[in-house]
């Protein structure tokens, strides 16, 4: 017998697990990659979505310029949200980035100059 001869007389059985095996391998490698275009779909749907907005407060402009006043006045100005500070700066024309700890400190001398100039 020849190589090819014994290469002809392969068992069925172990064609047929060779066939699995095979079959097995080609259906991860489609899941894989169906997995991961499924995944760049959520995605990118993800970032197109309109749901990511920033936060806004929920009162008006003169109701949140009071609310940061009472707050300033009780000296609990770090129990407001970062975007009442930035509404309330941005109302007064203020610069609005940075942490908190930069609101806080610009509300605070924003409030402290109002407050000189109106005792002047």
């Amino acid at each position: 017998m020849t190589a090819a001869s014994r290469h002809k007389t392969m068992p069925e059985v172990v064609k047929n697990e060779f066939a699995i095996k095979v079959r097995d391998n080609q259906n991860d490698e489609l899941n894989k990659k169906v997995t991961k275009v499924k995944a760049k779909a959520v995605y990118k749907d993800l970032l197109n979505s309109k749901t990511r907005t920033k936060a806004k407060p929920d009162v008006a402009s003169d109701e949140l310029i009071a609310k940061v006043i009472d707050h300033h006045r009780r000296g609990e100005l770090r129990l407001l949200t970062v975007s009442d500070l930035k509404c309330f700066l941005g109302a007064k024309k203020a610069k609005v980035g940075g942490t908190k700890e930069v609101l806080i400190q610009r509300v605070t001398e924003l409030l402290l100059d109002k407050c000189i100039a109106i005792s002047n």
